[in-house]
């Protein structure tokens, strides 16, 4: 009895796979990886100053997308290991099939957990997220790694033109279409989660030099083509303009690049590019100025 009681109270509280095991035999333990990227898209994107994760989650459902019993399709949280990595180690049938579902983000660490992976809340503007999942997949001695990607979109706001922010002179950035759920086993957005009036950046009051970053911010969009409005009601008393056409797609850095302080008095003087990667390269590009149209490989330019 006293060598059970010591078994039961070194087993960690929130492992409920762990207990399990503990009381039914023919369980094997399976160390299980989730990863972050480590090519373009994430070393870039350290150095444009993003977060790194803060915590990495992982539900564990029944090959069939079902719960498993016992409340062990829990979200269970993973260990930041010193390479990067987060790890975790669970006890499964080794003639089953599971469903591992993997979701990581920047928040603080003292956030509540997401409590279902199939419909992570998720909050726009400063949160980067990752996904990623491994279905049907049967317990390995060698056990699982998958490489998380980033869900949402980052959105860079940079002036060719000096210009000043304030209360008075206000400069916003418009994406009409964002979601606030996600569904890491079917890797997309969950229908119906639109937020009402879409999402809205407002660039902080203080002058911005030619070259200048403005801000940058991140949102979770559909794929879906979309038309982006950006307004500078400054001194000039710009109007509004509007990017039509930019693809707001998981994995993607859109950038806008714009003589701020002329905007919506000039033609064509602002681009959105649109790269896969979250650095400033530059693969696709989006204009304000309908006059001119050009199709380029796998994307459009000059819009």
């Amino acid at each position: 009895m006293l060598a059970t009681a010591a078994l039961l109270a070194s087993c960690s509280q929130d492992d409920a796979l762990q207990n399990t095991v503990n009381n039914n035999e023919g369980l094997k333990p399976m160390t299980i990886t989730a990863s972050l990227p480590t090519d373009g898209m994430q070393t870039r994107a350290q150095a444009e100053g993003d977060a790194a994760a803060a915590r990495c989650y992982v539900q564990i459902l029944k090959g069939d997308g079902t719960e498993l019993e016992d409340n062990n399709s829990d979200v269970k949280k993973m260990t930041l290991s010193p390479d990067g990595t987060f790890t975790t180690t669970v006890y499964l049938n080794e003639g089953a099939t599971y469903d591992f579902l993997f979701w990581a983000n920047t928040e603080a660490d003292g956030t509540a957990a997401p409590a279902d992976l199939q419909a992570v809340d998720y909050t726009n503007g400063q949160t980067i997220a990752w996904a990623g999942n491994d279905l049907d997949k049967q317990w390995s001695a060698n056990g699982i790694n998958v490489t998380l990607s980033h869900v949402v979109s980052r959105m860079t706001v940079m002036t060719e033109s000096k210009f000043e922010a304030s209360d008075a002179w206000p400069l916003t950035v418009t994406v009409p279409t964002v979601y606030n759920k996600y569904n890491v086993a079917e890797g997309k957005v969950v229908a119906g989660t639109t937020v009402a009036n879409g999402y809205t950046f407002e660039a902080a009051n203080r002058t911005y030099n030619n070259g200048d970053e403005v801000g940058h911010f991140y949102v979770l969009g559909d794929g879906s083509t979309q038309k982006l409005a950006l307004h500078y009601d400054g001194p000039l008393e710009n109007p509004a303009i509007d990017i039509p056409e930019v693809p707001v797609s998981a994995n993607t850095h859109i950038t806008l690049t714009s003589d701020i302080y002329h905007a919506g008095l000039v033609e064509g003087n602002i681009t959105a590019t649109v790269s896969t990667d979250w650095g400033y390269e530059e693969t696709e590009d989006f204009g304000s100025d309908p006059t001119i149209s050009e199709w380029g490989d796998g994307g459009h330019t000059g819009y």
